[in-house]
């Protein structure tokens, strides 16, 4: 059997006695910060999952994610909410590879998924599962069109989140563009980027640096981050829509490069490339615009990851430097 997390002390009681509990942010863009998760609204954000992105036999689930981290801690409190049995193990790239329980819900990074599926046993345990949340990271295209073919029976659900709004306030099915909101939740976008207000903001406008193009009431097109944008020379650049560029010209993994801007005696800013060992990019891909293509390159033996599994870029770049 694999091995096990345990679950904090204080959490059983906090959770009978309708006590908030304190959660920390992962920390992909900035210091990680506590915040307060109040009992009402987790109870509200566990059973819109269950309304929108659960398509199950069986409400039992895997707890694979680090449990004291949003992710982890909402699948503990939907448990609790729905009533329902969960196995938790300890956090890993191959979570599936010595589970044997009977679980049909899980939620994975896109790392996990990729460490599942590079295995041919764990490979084999996806068919038990019946739906799976992909949060905390981009997927790439590739493993996506690779889930839908070689597994159309689950319900794959990418979604979107932060600490902020109870772990995720959207969802998109794969194969699809559209990110869909849960109940009660209102979208804005402004120069900075998104807004969302629903419950569990308390019903105030929360804003986010996704860029995002609302294609309805209740429905949006990630593209972005505000803060990923760099002004090289003028030219205002994007560095997700630069690296999912490079992602589909390469096929390279989210997790073994990201662009960056660095200081430019000319250009103020200017666009480079940090990557794995290993990884070139080659003189004759063509890029939709010139100014896409990185002035250089650096290579790194690896990367600073938060817990989410998304890349800490300032913190990698500092170490780097």
């Amino acid at each position: 059997m694999p091995e096990t997390q345990p679950i904090p002390d204080d959490w059983t009681s906090k959770w009978a006695h309708n006590q908030p509990f304190e959660i920390h942010s992962s920390g992909s863009t900035g210091i990680p910060k506590p915040h307060i998760l109040w009992p009402q609204l987790i109870r509200w954000s566990a059973e819109q999952t269950r309304k929108h992105y659960i398509q199950s036999s069986s409400l039992h689930q895997l707890l694979a994610l680090p449990i004291e981290k949003v992710g982890g801690f909402m699948q503990w409190a939907r448990a609790q909410t729905w009533q329902s049995p969960i196995d938790i193990i300890a956090p890993s790239a191959n979570p599936l590879l010595s589970y044997t329980g009977a679980a049909k819900i899980t939620s994975l990074t896109p790392m996990q998924i990729e460490g599942i599926l590079s295995h041919p046993e764990s490979r084999k345990k996806l068919l038990d599962f019946e739906s799976i949340l992909i949060g905390g990271a981009p997927i790439s295209g590739e493993i996506e069109e690779r889930l839908l073919l070689e597994f159309p029976h689950i319900h794959w659900v990418h979604t979107f989140g932060m600490t902020e709004t109870y772990s995720h306030f959207a969802g998109r099915v794969l194969g699809q563009k559209e990110y869909s909101t849960v109940d009660d939740t209102e979208i804005l976008v402004n120069e900075i980027g998104l807004q969302v207000k629903n419950p569990c903001t308390e019903n105030q406008w929360m804003q986010t640096h996704d860029l995002v193009e609302i294609t309805a009431s209740n429905c949006f097109v990630w593209t972005g981050r505000s803060d990923f944008t760099i002004n090289s020379g003028g030219i205002k650049i994007q560095l997700e829509t630069v690296e999912s560029e490079i992602q589909k010209l390469t096929g390279w993994s989210p997790r073994d490069f990201f662009c960056w801007g660095e200081p430019d005696a000319v250009l103020g800013q200017r666009l480079v490339l940090y990557a794995k060992m290993g990884l070139h990019l080659s003189d004759d891909l063509q890029f939709s615009s010139r100014y896409y293509r990185p002035k250089h390159v650096y290579h790194l033996p690896d990367f600073i990851y938060s817990n989410s599994d998304k890349i800490v870029r300032a913190k990698t770049v500092e170490a780097f430097l």
